[in-house]
């Protein structure tokens, strides 16, 4: 049977959406070089987890956005069948099975159903006499959001390519924009409009008209979608509280990325076209907190980590690490010499930033020093990065696996060449997409459950550093004695006055009585006499 062809394979795409049909990803030979081999999977410790096409009218070309979003606000549980395990060692996962499984009456099966279903297992594995137990465990619902430049959304579950649920909404002669994201809802712009999505089952609530042109999209931080506009500044429209006011904030400059939320607060952060950082809070009345002037413009959009922290880096080189306080608090500011144009990778306590010609750094987050002994050369993009392993694109095209702690090269797959990129910053699976628009989703061997990645917040080194310089708070103790003797006057005299004069003027003339006291000029007091002799001007 001759191989299907690129061409070919796009026609059957298009063919498939138009009858409202889905092509499988199994009946289409995807397009060789975008996609890991498993080959490549086998030498990196790697494993398919699933392939999947994603429902886009043109490809890969017709994504809008690709947002992989972690709600730990709706954690899975688990029933797992599980191996026992030396000392030290994890179990071996042999059956698991989600309590939220749909049954065969459309409806989830439930932990007790689940239960049933492992004891069946444990049953069938029994010839192989292995010491097994049944256990449960719950991990966050991890989702895959995609939209299409048609107005198509659609949601997955990521870690198995499931559907969710799938929308249509707007109206696709205007331009959508990025998505903004969390457990309640979802909204994009599309041209002036800000619609808003139910995000639990894909239906659209409303749609708003903004009052200037967005930008680049959505975000969400506090109960707001926050949209960046042409008119130097931010707008933010409620979305729970819609009897709420929207907002609009003008800064200094166009926003250059859409603005990037901390992980541990509703605090965000932007940079503009002429200089500035900007950090906003957003909870109770919003208010833009501070602005920080950098060296360069910062061109790529701000990465942020746990404790407030948000690292970037500019045009002229300097790479800065940023707590958001109420007045904002430079950790560290460091210069590379090179431009940076992208946005940093967080992993294992580093900063990794690609440079405007093609050298990657690693940055220790707490002092914004380089880790590796010199960077590494012909790196494009980042694409994901976990167990000890960095996933790139090289200027090449290729696709390159880098040992996050030597900084070497430790692969690379002339074969394999990443179109599109769908970087993945919050979990340890890799994501490639191919230009059909099929995903294929990897991880490392065994690791069935998922891992939250996140820049933990070990401290300020300096706020550290003053708690224990700072002394504990004494009771208040009694005043010392006189050192010149109880009452007496350091110069001797009792209470008399330090020149020695009782109480007389100072000056040695007057009454030391506390009469008039006397002209410091020499003229008699009172006396009306100018104390320069007379009018200056001679009248």
């Amino acid at each position: 049977m001759k191989r299907i062809t690129h061409l070919t394979a796009m026609v059957l795409l298009a063919l498939g959406l138009q009858h409202g049909a889905l092509v499988d990803s199994a009946s289409v030979n995807c397009a060789a070089g975008e996609l890991m081999s498993p080959q490549t999977a086998s030498r990196l410790g790697l494993e398919e987890v699933w392939r999947r096409q994603m429902r886009v009218p043109a490809g890969a070309g017709s994504i809008v956005d690709q947002q992989i979003i972690v709600h730990e606000a709706d954690p899975r549980e688990y029933v797992e069948v599980v191996t026992k395990a030396a000392e030290g060692e994890q179990p071996t996962v042999m059956f698991r099975i989600p309590t939220d499984q749909v049954g065969p009456d459309g409806q989830p099966i439930g932990k007790e159903e689940a239960e049933r279903l492992a004891r069946r297992e444990v049953r069938r594995l029994a010839r192989r006499k292995l010491d097994l137990s049944i256990t449960s465990s719950t991990v966050p619902r991890i989702k895959l959001y995609t939209a299409a430049n048609n107005g198509t959304l659609e949601c997955r579950d990521a870690e198995t390519g499931t559907p969710i649920w799938m929308s249509q909404v707007g109206d696709p002669q205007l331009n959508f924009g990025r998505m903004g994201i969390d457990d309640e809802f979802v909204t994009i712009t599309n041209g002036g409009n800000l619609v808003k999505i139910d995000a639990t089952n894909g239906e659209p609530i409303n749609s708003v008209r903004t009052t200037s042109m967005p930008l680049y999209g959505a975000i969400h931080a506090g109960d707001f979608s926050l949209v960046p506009t042409i008119r130097n500044g931010v707008e933010g429209y409620p979305l729970a509280d819609t009897t709420r006011d929207p907002f609009m904030e003008i800064v200094s400059g166009l926003a250059l990325e859409p603005p990037t939320k901390s992980p541990t607060s509703t605090k965000v952060a932007w940079a503009t076209d002429r200089g500035f950082v900007y950090v906003m809070e957003l909870s109770g009345e919003p208010s833009v907190l501070f602005r920080l002037n950098t060296d360069g413009i910062v061109s790529g959009r701000i990465a942020a980590a746990d404790g407030d922290r948000f690292f970037f880096g500019s045009e002229s080189g300097q790479v800065y690490g940023l707590r958001a306080t109420r007045t904002g608090r430079v950790l560290w500011s460091q210069p590379y010499g090179e431009p940076f144009y992208k946005a940093p990778f967080l992993v294992n306590g580093m900063v990794l930033l690609p440079s405007a010609y093609g050298n990657l750094y690693a940055i220790d987050e707490k002092t914004g020093l380089g880790v590796w002994d010199q960077p590494i050369p012909n790196v494009d993009e980042i694409i994901g990065g976990f167990d000890q392993m960095l996933f790139v694109r090289l200027l090449s095209q290729s696709f390159a696996a880098i040992d996050l702690e030597t900084g070497s090269v430790i692969e690379v797959d002339n074969t394999l060449k990443p179109v599109k990129l769908l970087v993945n910053r919050t979990t340890d699976r890799l994501y490639l997409v191919n230009a059909i628009g099929t995903v294929q989703c990897l991880r490392a061997i065994g690791a069935d459950n998922p891992t939250i990645r996140r820049a933990v917040d070990t401290g300020d080194p300096e706020e550290a550093e003053e708690a224990t310089e700072k002394p504990e708070a004494e009771a208040p103790k009694a005043a010392p004695a006189d050192p010149f003797g109880a009452g007496g006057d350091p110069f001797g005299a009792g209470g008399a006055d330090p020149f020695g004069a009782g109480g007389a003027d100072p000056f040695g003339a007057g009454d030391a009585g506390g009469g008039e006291m006397a002209d410091p000029f020499g003229a008699p007091a009172g006396g009306g006499n100018d104390p320069f002799g007379g009018d200056p001007f001679g009248n």
